[in-house]
């Protein structure tokens, strides 16, 4: 309002000066200078009207001051929570790693100090942490947050280091949402934005309306959508087309007594294996094959999955799940022409895998080849966290090697 006030009373002003100036100028005078007075006039109202008319779009003439006392005092104040919420975990970050000092293999003080850490953007004290807890209590889960962390620290991009612990992670448990958002973004780093897609709308479709995550994922849906020439609509109908992880089908299962959810289960997963039969080369379909096997304590079949997977994709980190399951479910590992080339194929590929130097050293310790033992673990605990569990544990079969 003070801005239009201001604007009709300089219009007025320039006109009634100009007026007064014309009467004075004497008759002869007034011909030749009224045309001058008319373009300075019409020049003044221009630059004045432009300059306006600017200012009005780039500033905010008719903002409410006392509002904009307003959002600068709740911007102090929200900025003033976070440095006092910053300096909080910062105490709390020294406090926890004073406790781990006494406490180093405590898991729900590396669990704190990692979440902790995030917060105060100790990003390699994360890193170790999560590490360290992944040697010593390992889950898909602690896995999940460890890549999660290792992506930050490179910025966004899914590394190397990173893309092996997401593999291990969707092998032991495919639906992991943190490792199924890493694989999107790992393919779309690629240019495989198809891939990526696919990925993160069946992840979209299973996440919840309010997980803080989900706007991230609409905007990289969006973005890979936009990038394969999807428009908004096609993406949107894509969504809706695609089941959520509450329809009806899955409600009605968990309905059901835990028998008759095994016996609903086991029918998906015959469809499932079925239709391998005739699509031998579905690598994704025989590792869930696998896993569904597992959940049904189906391990003859589970393992047989696992090697179809295994010719499909040679990888390590499937030659190592199929070692694990081999040996590890066993009171005593028993060792077969199959465990040792898996344990050989691994070790020239990965010279320090732990899984692979762990059962190589274990096969020679069970054998009485004390040397041959003590070579492998050795190795094996130089590349483990000082003080982990299973580094201790081998450190002490090894002094019953020195008696």
């Amino acid at each position: 309002m003070v801005f239009l006030i201001i604007l009709i009373i300089s219009f007025i002003s320039i006109l009634y000066i100009f007026k007064n100036n014309m009467t004075k100028l004497s008759n002869e005078r007034k011909s030749i200078y009224k045309i001058q007075n008319t373009t300075f006039i019409f020049i003044v109202l221009f630059f004045f009207t432009l300059s306006s008319l600017i200012y009005n779009y780039i500033g905010k003439p008719f903002i409410n001051i006392k509002e904009l006392y307003a959002q600068r005092d709740r911007l102090k104040e929200t900025e003033a929570q976070k440095n006092k919420n910053f300096a909080k975990n910062l105490q709390k970050f020294n406090e926890l790693n004073i406790v781990l000092k006494r406490e180093p293999n405590n898991i729900q003080i590396l669990l704190k100090l990692a979440e902790v850490a995030s917060k105060v953007n100790k990003i390699e004290a994360e890193i170790a942490s999560l590490t360290k807890l992944n040697s010593i209590n390992s889950s898909p889960k602690i896995k999940s947050l460890l890549a999660q962390a290792i992506v930050r620290k490179a910025n966004g991009q899914v590394t190397t280091k990173a893309k092996k612990i997401i593999d291990e992670i969707l092998i032991e448990n495919p639906l992991e949402p943190g490792a199924n958002f890493l694989n999107g973004l790992r393919q779309s780093q690629i240019g495989n934005e198809d891939k990526a897609l696919k990925i993160w709308v069946k992840l979209y479709n299973s996440t919840i309306k309010n997980d803080t995550w989900k706007k991230n994922l609409e905007k990289n849906i969006k973005s890979a959508a936009k990038n394969i020439g999807l428009s908004q609509k096609e993406i949107n109908i894509q969504l809706k087309n695609n089941k959520n992880i509450n329809d009806d089908a899955a409600t009605n299962i968990l309905n059901l007594s835990e028998k008759e959810q095994k016996i609903r289960i086991y029918g998906m997963v015959e469809q499932l294996a079925n239709r391998l039969n005739k699509e031998k080369d579905d690598f994704e379909g025989w590792i869930r094959l696998f896993n569904s096997y597992k959940y049904l304590q189906e391990n003859d079949k589970a393992l047989s999955a696992l090697r179809t997977a295994i010719e499909i994709k040679p990888s390590i980190i499937l030659k190592q799940t199929l070692l694990k399951e081999l040996l590890l479910p066993q009171g005593k590992p028993k060792f077969t022409l199959e465990t040792d080339k898996l344990i050989d194929d691994i070790l020239i590929k990965e010279p320090n895998n732990i899984d692979a130097l762990f059962f190589k050293g274990l096969k020679a310790f069970n054998k009485g080849e004390n040397n041959t033992a003590k070579l492998y673990w050795d190795k094996l605990i130089a590349t483990l966290p000082p003080n982990s569990k299973i580094s201790l544990e081998l450190i002490n079969k090894l002094k019953t090697l020195e008696k």
